[in-house]
């Protein structure tokens, strides 16, 4: 299993890419992650910035179950403002991060995908799905400070 820094290490990752909206247009985004191990728990602080004539903020609270090196898979909880209490789970797959997840309600579900370019950078992708309708999708990349 390939090393992941992204969870196993606290940093500060620098998020800038594109939020696609569900009518298909495209919004630059920027933002940044903190990944932070606290006694018993990792936290996943992060907040992502919609660019354009009405800037939105988006910040999310990550408590992820620690993990073992070598152990693929664990699971996690978020709060976010938009999109309420989500419960999802992190598989680590050879160069990549797969996180499947839904909220709390069975209303919205999704899939993140993050791939390790290098020990500093990771390509990211994901989609957010209501039902059979989607909702967002996104395409970032995230650098260490």
């Amino acid at each position: 299993m390939i090393y992941q820094p992204f969870l196993f290490e606290e940093n500060i990752w620098i998020a800038k890419g594109v939020y696609i909206d569900d009518q298909g247009r495209y919004h630059p985004v920027e933002g940044e992650t903190k990944i932070n191990h606290a006694d018993g728990l990792w936290i996943n602080d992060s907040s992502m910035i919609l660019q354009g004539d009405n800037a939105v903020e988006y910040k999310t609270r990550c408590e992820i179950v620690p993990m073992e090196r070598g152990q693929e898979l664990t699971s996690w909880i978020s709060e976010n403002q938009a999109l309420g209490k989500l419960t999802g789970k992190f598989i680590i797959v050879d160069d990549s991060i797969i996180s499947i997840f839904t909220s709390v309600n069975g209303d919205l579900r999704g899939t993140e995908y993050l791939r390790l370019i290098d020990a500093d950078l990771y390509s990211n992708r994901g989609v957010l799905l209501r039902g059979d309708k989607k909702i967002s999708s996104w395409a970032l990349e995230l650098r260490k400070k």
